[in-house]
């Protein structure tokens, strides 16, 4: 779709000063909706900005810094889009440190990862397959993954709100491999219960406590807990909880292992299935790759493709791979959050959005410390709409009552796909920002962020002021 379809001159769309600094737009019926639901002054900003540039329709604490969980995605996404192009695509790259001969690789096999945020089993299939077919039948050495092009840091995330086997809270990694997350596959069998991972994983023990209980499909899958270590010099995933036998078949999505470990499980059960032979180890040595590559993995996969799927599902990981992408293709070697934090504020100062006090974090807003206010935002997606990325910055975002993240939201209401909404979520905050077309066609760019503890009770604060300002734009 042409980007002239959705993009509007906004008038000052580039214009350092505030959106809503003019004369003071309406408060609207935002002050009695708080009330209604419980919540205090300076724990809600809301704004809703016409794409022709006017004041805005509606302004409440709209320059309150507040933490904007997923939306800040919006800042990294279109710094992301704006720097690298749409269609930027990842290369991970294999090289081999021995001598191949009939067959048989006396040495090495490197992996230099690009920073790929969604190389996943399929790719990793085929690309072993082109492997197999350029005359690699057995590695007669180790797996050595060369991961120096990112730097995340020493600290993790992984144990960001005590669930590390949730797939939101996966790290960035250089070599990242199906977002370090396999499906835990249950399947009741007699007077116990099956457990397999989908993806395949080799070389992982499973510790099985899952306990079949009679009656109707109380306990699925989503009831259990997953957790790893090592035991025995070797990994171990340990599946527990109770699960209803009356739920037939079930899986649940779990990020397991380190790195390190989930690379080796994952890429020696595709191997292996791919008729190889291998029984080294994998390990990490930054640095590893030098001279001419011997075979070159290209994503399938654009930077728009990649966007479309980070804001449709707010995938956390991708968002951070993303954005130290950014720093890497800028010349920062190893690339860190610090470098690419400046790389996308310089970027938003020479685009005329000044945003003082914005704090990126890590990009993805799974983080405590990220700071943004709905004017921010809101003036943000009117400037996208502006320029050439306009549809597509808008066609990745979730529509109401259609899909991603919206789909259950507002369905079968006058305002079901005729708005774009990309939400946030943590404890204690509840936002959303995108764009609605109003009942009149008139655009605007929205944004609502609440903070406190009623926070998780403000959805329906969020679908009114989307419902008012589609009625009355």
């Amino acid at each position: 779709m042409a980007a002239a379809c959705f993009a509007v001159l906004a008038a000052g769309g580039a214009r350092a000063q505030s959106p809503v600094a003019d004369a003071a737009p309406a408060r609207g019926p935002i002050e009695g909706w708080l009330h209604d639901v419980g919540l205090a002054p300076q724990q809600v900003g809301a704004v809703a900005l016409p794409l022709d540039g006017a004041q805005a329709l509606v302004a409440y604490d709209a320059e309150l810094p507040l933490n904007p969980a997923s939306t800040i995605k919006l800042v990294t996404t279109y710094a992301g889009l704006s720097l690298l192009g749409p269609d930027y695509r990842w290369r991970t790259e294999a090289r081999l440190r021995g001598v191949l001969r009939e067959g048989v690789l006396h040495g090495d096999l490197v992996l230099r990862g690009g920073g790929d945020p969604k190389l996943v089993i399929e790719d990793l299939t085929e690309f072993i397959a082109r492997m197999r077919a350029a005359g690699l039948d057995e590695i007669d050495g180790d797996l050595v993954l060369d991961d120096a092009i990112f730097d995340s840091g020493p600290r993790s995330v992984d144990d960001f709100d005590g669930e590390p086997s949730q797939p939101y809270n996966v790290r960035p990694f250089g070599a990242l491999m199906n977002f370090k997350s396999t499906r835990i596959v249950v399947r009741p069998a007699g007077r116990h219960a099956q457990i397999a991972f989908d993806p395949a994983l080799a070389d992982v023990a499973v510790d099985n406590r899952v306990r079949l209980v009679g009656g109707p499909c109380r306990f699925g899958a989503s009831s259990l807990q997953v957790r790893d270590g090592v035991r025995r010099g070797g990994p171990r995933v340990s599946v527990s909880g109770s699960y209803s036998r009356a739920c037939g078949e079930q899986g649940l999505f779990a990020a397991m292992l380190d790195h390190r470990q989930f690379v080796h499980a994952l890429f020696k059960a595709a191997w292996q299935a791919a008729g190889g032979r291998w029984s080294g180890r994998t390990r990490i040595e930054r640095g590893a790759s030098t001279g001419e590559p011997w075979l070159v993995w290209v994503s399938p996969r654009t930077l728009a493709d990649v966007v479309h799927d980070i804001n449709k599902f707010s995938n956390n990981v991708m968002t951070r791979q993303l954005m130290l992408q950014v720093a890497a293709e800028a010349g920062t070697h190893p690339a860190t959050s610090a470098a690419a934090r400046r790389v996308i504020g310089d970027w938003l100062d020479a685009q005329g959005l000044r945003f003082r006090g914005l704090l990126l974090d890590n990009g993805s807003g799974l983080s405590r410390d990220s700071r943004a206010s709905a004017a921010q935002l809101a003036q943000l997606l009117r400037h996208a709409a502006a320029g050439p990325l306009a549809d597509l910055v808008r066609d990745s975002l979730p529509v109401v009552g259609v899909d991603g993240t919206m789909k259950a939201r507002l369905a079968g209401e006058p305002i079901a796909g005729r708005a774009w909404i990309k939400t946030g979520s943590l404890e204690g905050v509840r936002s959303i920002a995108g764009y609605v077309q109003a009942a009149s066609g008139r655009r605007y760019s929205v944004a609502m962020i609440v903070n406190g503890p009623a926070a998780a009770a403000s959805r329906a604060l969020q679908d009114e002021f989307l419902r008012w300002v589609y009625a009355n734009g």
